[in-house]
């Protein structure tokens, strides 16, 4: 499903942010991606959006190289592709099923449809009572789970999650893992970028770990964790600041962008 060949990205400043990187991901499995700050995870789901392109190598998703994909190619990979961000970036005037729809309304899908699509995401992440609640009366694992739901309404092939723990307590936390977990082995291949080791032991999950641009580890579906290493390399800022707004008139603005790139 996803296969890196010998991937290389510098910024004009000369960092490395991915050195040589090249692994592989198959349909419906479930992988973390950790590492410390600036490890270059973040450069590596952006990359997978086709945010940001390789210097050098070869991206392949489903046997397509996106690394030479041209502009009006690119909202058609990513129709493909969910994301969940750690701040969840729900509008906040809107309803938890508005929420969810926006960007299937955007794209002119029939109500009909529209409604079948999210009632059966409701219903499947124990939301089915909260469709016409606002996000400010949901709690933390709630509002998570809604924007999963959001990235699960185009019916994706990829699911990409980027510290999508980080603002939930422990507890919370593995209780949204386990909901990924359940969505990969449905068929959905999903990437988890994070830095918790807790969560990643306790899973026992295959683990990508990268350092310094570097692919330092592939550990498999239950293999034991290392000893730890403390190293804190800061590069750039996570994916999930890229385009942080701020009120609710930003937050329309940017899940509109984002909706017209699918259309």
């Amino acid at each position: 499903m996803i296969q890196l060949f010998h991937v290389h990205k510098r910024y004009p400043n000369g960092t490395d942010a991915l050195v040589d990187l090249t692994l592989r991901v198959r349909e419906g499995e479930f992988v973390f991606l950790t590492g410390p700050s600036g490890a270059g995870k973040s450069t590596l789901l952006r990359l997978l959006l086709v945010m940001e392109r390789a210097t050098e190598g070869q991206i392949l998703i489903g046997g397509r190289n996106i690394h030479v994909l041209q502009e009006r190619s690119i909202p058609f990979l990513r129709r493909n592709i969910g994301i969940v961000f750690q701040d969840f970036r729900l509008i906040p005037r809107r309803t938890v099923f508005e929420n969810i729809a926006i960007s299937l309304e955007i794209m002119g899908m029939g109500g009909r449809e529209i409604d079948r699509r999210v009632h059966q995401l409701l219903d499947g992440l124990r939301l089915g009572h909260r469709g016409g609640a606002f996000p400010g009366d949901l709690s933390a694992g709630e509002q998570q789970r809604v924007a999963i739901a959001r990235a699960l309404v185009n019916e994706p092939a990829i699911l990409l999650a980027d510290e999508p723990t980080g603002n939930l307590d422990p507890d919370l936390g593995q209780e949204i893992l386990q909901l990924l977990i359940e969505i990969s082995r449905r068929g959905t291949t999903v990437i988890v970028a994070t830095h918790d080791h807790g969560h990643i032991e306790h899973f026992g999950m295959r683990t990508l770990v990268l350092n310094r641009g570097q692919l330092t580890d592939d550990r498999p579906r239950g293999a034991p964790p290392p000893v730890r290493q403390s190293q804190v390399v800061p590069i750039h800022a996570p994916l999930h600041a890229l385009a942080s707004g701020s009120g609710d008139d930003d937050a329309v603005q940017e899940v509109i962008a984002d909706a017209e790139d699918l259309s």
